[in-house]
């Protein structure tokens, strides 16, 4: 299969535990496996890169199949995947303790067919994805888009702020990136509190990279290159479960930016995207995830809170 956006990052065996003290365990997780399958469903050609452990379970290798995604980027290596707890404080406000890690993943993971791709999605829960990756990828003119929730954002293990060696890795990735996909909880966790996305913005583009997408949860979407500041309000929806809402509207805003579709174009699709996720759950799924098709008659509908 022709493969037009690869995501690298670790899938990962989760346990969830939401405010109210319910746990849900065992589930697939992780921003590479929640967007690699809404990719999939939308009708990309994607390409998932990660590493994991001879206990993954079958069945949810068997989720990404179905929906589509290549998975020839797929490494069992040793016994252990990666496994964590994300234990929300509340739906909008999260933290993730790790009990096991599957290897990092280097630029030598990559499928040879993998690397004709334009679009490369660096999305790591704890930093697996190596700068030297970025590097490599800059190096073969590739678009690079980075989640910054893996690089000491809401999903790592430790985050940089106050520790100005952790944030030298922060800004590298920064510096390599074309496109920055983060929210405002990873902005704090790793430039410190504000309540102010452009001040975050402003930060991100001086650092370096041409393109800052901040996910404000409830409350909208940041968006802002050197010559554009905006904001967009959120659609309405009714939001039964927010797991992986971040994680699906990057895969709407990568689906709508590979088909050449302009800044405000690129966010509404990303959510609707989230939208259409949110109202439904039952984790990392096909029947979750819309097509395009749905997408757009929610879009064309016009509906905002």
């Amino acid at each position: 299969m022709r493969v037009d956006v690869v995501v690298l990052g670790h899938i990962i065996i989760e346990t969830i535990v939401f405010p109210d003290g319910r746990i849900v365990t065992p589930v697939l997780g992780s921003p590479a496996a929640y967007s690699s399958v809404a990719l999939a469903r939308l009708g990309t050609h994607v390409g998932l890169c990660t590493k994991v452990g001879a206990d993954m379970p079958e069945e949810f290798l068997e989720i990404f199949k179905k929906a589509g995604v290549d998975i020839s980027g797929v490494k069992i290596v040793g016994q252990k995947s990666t496994h964590n707890k994300l234990i929300y404080v509340t739906m909008e406000n999260k933290r993730v303790e790790y009990l096991a890690k599957a290897p990092h993943i280097e630029i030598t993971d990559l499928p040879e067919s993998y690397k004709k791709a334009n679009i490369f999605y660096l999305c790591p829960m704890d930093y697996e994805v190596d700068l030297h990756v970025a590097q490599k990828l800059v190096e073969m003119e590739k678009t690079v888009v980075v989640d910054l929730g893996g690089y000491g954002g809401a999903t790592s293990a430790e985050h940089p702020y106050g520790v100005e060696n952790n944030l030298l890795t922060t800004i590298e990735i920064i510096k390599l990136s074309n496109i920055i996909k983060t929210s405002i909880e990873d902005c704090q966790y790793i430039f410190g509190y504000a309540d102010d996305p452009n001040y975050y913005a402003e930060k991100i583009l001086k650092i370096g990279s041409q393109q800052v997408i901040i996910t404000l949860g409830s409350k909208g979407v940041f968006y802002a290159n050197a010559t554009i500041c905006r904001y967009f309000p959120p659609l309405q929806c009714l939001a039964i479960d927010t797991t992986g809402a971040g994680d699906v509207f990057a895969a709407g805003f990568l689906h709508s930016y590979l088909k050449g579709a302009g800044i405000e174009d690129m966010i509404i699709f990303g959510q609707a995207v989230a939208c259409h996720v949110i109202e439904r759950t039952g984790g990392v799924v096909p029947e979750r995830m819309p097509t395009r098709e749905e997408v757009l008659l929610r879009i064309n509908k016009g509906v905002r809170r």
